[in-house]
């Protein structure tokens, strides 16, 4: 399986909220774009704040995906990476191709877990995004996505 780690873009307050601003729109319209010419998603889980829902919807624009989101509380900044990673294990198949929508610190702390915390991940600045070969036990990092910039493989 693969899993596709995407933060959030930069976000901006908006009255009690955090939205993208319209750079952060343009981050993940980016990144996303580049990863399609790569990978299809055959599911996207994302966190239900606002900015990483609309993270989650301008990234399956990209991929083309037009399966409806799941919304997992445990992505958002402060969840638990052990109860996705079950979660993941538990939905998904082992040929499914996953978006999972985040912010920091978890994105990091998630890429970390799947790799039995054996490496370090790449940091993630905003729009960024790891993908995973992940094979139900443990992950190998594959390529770090940047917005603007070519990826990088790890």
């Amino acid at each position: 399986m693969k899993i596709i780690i995407l933060r959030h873009g930069q976000a901006i307050f908006q009255n009690s909220d955090r939205v993208l601003s319209s750079h952060g729109m343009r981050e993940v319209a980016d990144t996303s774009s580049q990863m399609a010419r790569m990978y299809k998603i055959t599911k996207c889980i994302s966190s239900p704040k606002t900015r990483a829902v609309q993270t989650a919807t301008i990234a399956c624009n990209q991929f083309n995906f037009r399966q409806d989101l799941d919304y997992l509380k445990d992505l958002a900044p402060s969840g638990d990476p052990d109860t996705v990673i079950a979660y993941v294990d538990a939905v998904c198949q082992k040929d499914d191709v996953v978006l999972l929508v985040s912010h920091l610190p978890l994105v990091e702390n998630l890429a970390y877990h799947f790799v039995n915390k054996q490496k370090s991940p790449p940091e993630f600045e905003t729009a960024c995004a790891l993908i995973l070969d992940y094979d139900g036990q443990k992950g190998k990092f594959e390529k770090f996505f940047t917005p603007f910039d070519d990826y990088q493989d790890l």
